[in-house]
């Protein structure tokens, strides 16, 4: 659907020469006409004001070339709208992932402390310590390639989202 707003010609023949090709028979013409009412039944096509926005059907004998997208706007919007979500999505979760990676770090300092390594070295209950270190470690990689998973996620939502909010503005002209 396009759209197409009545300037200073308002009688139905002066629009009629603007939005219908010059070659259409008689027949082409009154169907294109109707079409038109059909698709405006808010608007008297014999009596139009200056600044009527009519809605153009996508049916042959309309030109293209003096009429808007209709959606073209919204779907522009919305597309803006889209990527700073994202943007946003994406800044907040990186800064989530910094936050963690320095409390995380924070914590691998503290088992490179002395008393640490003094405890981990115990023969009574080195070995459990070790392992509890061992298991933090391993807790805090997975967590690393759980945030960068989840950035990659984000990014590859958003441009899946976007290819569809292009396909759909070509679908609707």
């Amino acid at each position: 659907m396009r759209t197409f707003i009545v300037g200073d010609e308002t009688k139905l023949k002066a629009v009629s020469e603007k939005l219908l090709h010059a070659n259409l028979s008689q027949v082409r013409s009154e169907a294109a006409l109707k079409a038109l009412q059909e698709a405006n039944p808010h608007a008297d096509l014999s009596r139009l004001a200056r600044g009527t926005v009519l809605f153009v059907p996508d049916t042959p004998g309309f030109k293209v070339s003096t009429t808007s997208s209709a959606t073209e706007g919204p779907l522009a919007a919305l597309h803006e709208l889209l990527d700073e979500a994202l943007g946003l999505a994406l800044e907040e979760t990186a800064a989530g992932s910094n936050a963690r990676l320095a409390d995380q770090e924070q914590t691998l300092k503290a088992f490179d402390d002395g008393a640490v390594k003094k405890a981990i070295g115990d023969p009574n209950v080195g070995g459990q310590i070790r392992e509890s270190v061992n298991a933090v470690r391993k807790g805090f990689e997975a967590d690393r390639e759980l945030a960068a998973r989840a950035e990659k996620n984000i990014t590859e939502v958003g441009k899946a989202a976007i290819a569809k909010l292009n396909e759909l503005g070509k679908l609707l002209g």
